[in-house]
């Protein structure tokens, strides 16, 4: 680990992975879909952007924890981070922060 707190590239794992509880799966993913169907079926706005400001929530989560995930010496496992972010958001980005850790 470095002065700054971030672990040493060289001496990281680079397939580490946590994934999260399927739960997460289920209350996050699920709550996006579920306000993407209720934006597009009833076509009020302010469900529409809802739904479009939580998908570009997880994204920007997404590309942040692929960025983590790379800077941390995690390379390999870099894209499941991501994706894993992209669904479950919050919750993967805590993984990351203990996988650091």
């Amino acid at each position: 680990m470095s002065a700054t707190g971030a672990v040493d590239a060289g001496t990281a794992d680079p397939a580490m992975f946590i994934g999260v509880a399927p739960h997460w799966y289920l209350t996050n993913t699920g709550g996006v879909v579920m306000n993407g169907v209720l934006a597009f079926t009833t076509k009020k706005r302010s469900y529409q952007i809802l739904f479009w400001g939580a998908v570009a929530v997880h994204a920007v989560e997404a590309a942040y924890a692929y960025r983590t995930a790379r800077r941390a010496g995690f390379a390999a496992s870099a894209p499941r981070w991501a994706v894993q972010t992209l669904a479950v958001g919050f919750p993967s980005l805590i993984a990351l922060r203990k996988a650091r850790a």
